[in-house]
Parts: C-alpha cells; sequence; structure tokens
C-alpha cells in the first residue's frame, strides 16, 4: 500500500553526502520508505557523466545528475527547463514536494504549480550560519533561502533554537513551522577506548565549528602540564586549513595535533569508537549531528552549549562549556584529563539519550506531517 507519494529535491544522498545535511537527508528518506511512502529523488552525482534512475530501498527512485553546467547554473541551481524537457514524467501529481535544499527552488515552484505542497526541511539558515557575509553569490542564496520559506506550504526545522531565529527574524512564518529532530542510524560500533588521553574533533574546518578555540584550548592545557593527542578529521577551504596549521605550528603542538582530512564515514564511527572523547567545540550550531552520532556510539563527549547542542546535549550525559569561551574549554579539557570515570559514566548515560533519537524512534513523528499536507 502507498501511502504517500512524495518528489524529494536534495543536493546530498547517499555516497554523495559531505556532511550532516546528507547523513539526515538519506536516513529520513530510508525511515520514510520503510513506512510506506513511495519516493522519487533527485540528486546531483558528483562521478557521474550521464544522468540514470536507479532504485534503492524498498520503493525509492533516485534520479542522478550529473554535477555540470547543463543541468545547474549559476550558484549551482538546477535548470528546471532542461531537467522537465529531458524527464518529463516528473510534471506528476504528487502528493506533496520535499525540499532538502535551496538547489532546486525553480523546479520544486514549477512543479508545484501553487497546488502542489511543498516541505522544505531547513538544515541551518544560511544568513545566520554565514553570518550574513556581503559576498553577492552569498546574499543571492540568502535571498533565496528566505524566499522559499515563504512560498512553501509547511517548514521543518530542526531545533529549538533554529525556531528562536526564525522567530526573530521571520515571525510570520512560525504557524506553519514544525520543531523536528533529525536522527540517527544506530551504529554496531561501540566506545572501546584505545590510547588514553586522545581526543577527536570531527567536522568541517570552518571558523564557527569553533577548530581554532580547539588549538587554543590544547596550548592552555600543555601550559598547565597535561599533554593529549588531538585528531583533527575534515576538510575546508584551502585558506582557512592552512592558518590552523599555522596556528599549530606556532603554539609548537605540531607532535600532539595531527590533521586527517575527509575519511569515509565507517572509518569516522571508528575513530570515534577509540577516542578518550570526542570534542565538539562549536561556536554556533544549528543541531549537533557529530555530537548525536557519538553519543550513539558511547564516546565520551566535551561539547560547546551552542545552539542546537542544547537540545541534544546535557550535564547529564556530557562534560559542557561556553561557546567561544577558549579558557573555560580548556579547563573542561583538564577535567576530562583528570577524570576518566566520570567521562565514561556520562557517556553512558548519553548512550541512553541517543537512543531516543534513532530513525525508527522518530518515524511516528514524521508521518502525520505528511499526511496533514497531503490533506491540505
Amino acid at each position: 500500500m502507498i501511502l504517500l507519494n512524495v518528489l524529494s529535491l536534495t543536493n546530498e544522498f547517499e555516497e554523495e553526502s559531505f556532511g550532516g545535511a546528507g547523513t539526515a537527508a538519506t536516513g529520513m528518506l530510508y525511515m520514510l520508505d520503510r513506512l510506506g511512502v513511495q519516493q522519487t529523488v533527485i540528486v546531483p552525482r558528483s562521478d557521474w557523466d550521464v544522468p540514470g534512475w536507479v532504485l534503492r530501498g524498498q520503493q525509492i527512485n533516485v534520479l542522478g545528475l550529473p554535477r555540470n553546467s547543463y543541468y545547474f547554473g549559476y550558484l549551482g541551481m538546477i535548470k528546471a527547463d532542461v531537467v522537465l524537457q529531458e524527464f518529463p514524467e516528473l510534471s506528476q501529481e504528487w502528493d506533496l514536494i520535499h525540499s532538502h535544499a535551496i538547489n532546486f527552488t525553480s523546479l520544486a515552484y514549477t512543479l508545484s504549480g501553487g497546488i502542489i505542497p511543498i516541505l522544505y526541511s531547513v538544515y541551518s539558515f544560511l544568513r545566520e550560519e554565514l553570518g550574513d557575509r556581503p559576498e553577492p553569490e552569498l546574499q543571492a542564496q540568502f535571498i533565496i533561502q528566505e524566499e522559499l520559506l515563504m512560498r512553501c506550504q509547511h517548514i521543518q526545522l530542526i531545533s529549538q533554537s533554529e525556531k528562536n531565529y526564525l522567530a526573530g527574524r521571520f515571525p510570520q512564518y512560525l504557524s506553519k513551522t514544525e520543531v523536528l529532530p533529525i536522527g540517527i542510524s544506530w551504529p554496531s560500533e561501540r566506545w572501546q577506548p584505545g590510547n588514553e588521553n586522545e581526543f577527536l574533533y570531527v567536522g568541517r574546518l570552518i571558523d564557527y565549528k569553533g577548530v581554532e578555540d580547539l588549538i587554543q584550548a590544547m596550548s592552555l592545557m600543555r601550559q598547565s602540564g597535561r599533554q593529549v593527542q588531538l585528531n583533527i578529521v575534515g576538510k575546508g577551504a584551502d585558506y582557512y586549513e592552512t592558518y590552523l596549521r599555522k596556528l599549530v605550528q606556532s603554539k609548537k603542538l605540531g607532535a600532539l595535533v595531527k590533521f586527517h582530512g575527509w575519511i569515509p564515514s565507517s572509518e569516522v564511527r571508528r575513530w570515534m569508537g577509540c577516542a578518550s572523547g570526542l570534542v565538539v567545540p562549536s561556536r554556533r550550531e544549528a543541531y549537533g549531528l557529530v555530537a548525536l552520532e557519538g553519543m550513539a556510539i558511547g564516546t565520551p563527549l566535551i561539547a560547546s552549549r551552542a545552539g542546537g547542542l542544547v537540545d541534544l546535549v546535557s550535564r547529564d550525559c556530557a562534560l559542557t562549556f561556553e561557546a567561544g569561551n577558549v579558557t573555560q574549554l580548556a579547563q573542561t579539557l583538564i577535567t576530562a584529563y583528570n577524570n576518566p570515570s566520570l567521562l565514561r559514566s556520562l557517556a553512558e548515560k548519553g548512550r541512553e539519550q541517543a537512543l531516543a533519537y534513532e530513525w525508527g524512534q522518530l518515524a511516528p513523528k514524521y508521518l502525520p506531517i505528511l499526511e496533514q499536507m497531503r490533506q491540505g
């Protein structure tokens, strides 16, 4: 029995995933698939030369489009006329259109025709995330996202902090907004400490993620006579990664801080499974999926109290500190260094808390929203 027939538009799905948004979209689509929702997914493919259809899960039809200038234009926006000319079967009476990214706004508007409802899952507010930077390309993306907020019929936000931002900037949209957390697929890995005093950072290398704060805190920690290893897993813009590496050298931390670049998700979970602690030092955070994944594995967690992390991480399951406060971060790392048994006991509670965010547990919260949208 087909409960709903949904067109999903996402910039990331399965192997074409670069971060939390891709992980979330993939998990959400498979969760809905298990509930009997029929989905057609359109996603760019970086390693494809020609477009094609593949079947995933029980009834997920995936249209992969080469990530090139024929299908995607200025700002990476999809060329709706080109796609609809090649794939006229997309013009049908969908129950709803589910947008996970702004790249597909023109296609969503065209297929909706003002009749088929659009659900927009917002993984971050770009103007907030990027600090309202003045570059014309960024300002254009901000405007596209904010127009989509206006024109869609329903908005899914992933944390209370994101709702607070919406309330302050666009309170007129609150009546069509729902806070629904994103989930995780329950990992098979379990935390088993490997090398002692070896902390881990996982995520993009971008200023608001707090990696610079973490390096500064490592320097303070070393000055106090405690030495720990820090492994940094993730990539960022070349200029910023170069800046971070120079900061490590200037603080004489080259033997203690190691950059490992991007690694596959399975390897990330393995690293989490043997780290003494996972550090999430974000200055701003829409959600905190890395923290949640670490909690599910049972990895001891040290996290800032920034944005969406507050929804996920409490003092009952992690050591926390004020976002952006380097001195407090250093003191928290020292506490972790001095009290490994405390970290372990907190991690056990964290794993119990993370279970509530397994996709199967979240499913009953999602389906009523989709059915309500179909009914109008």
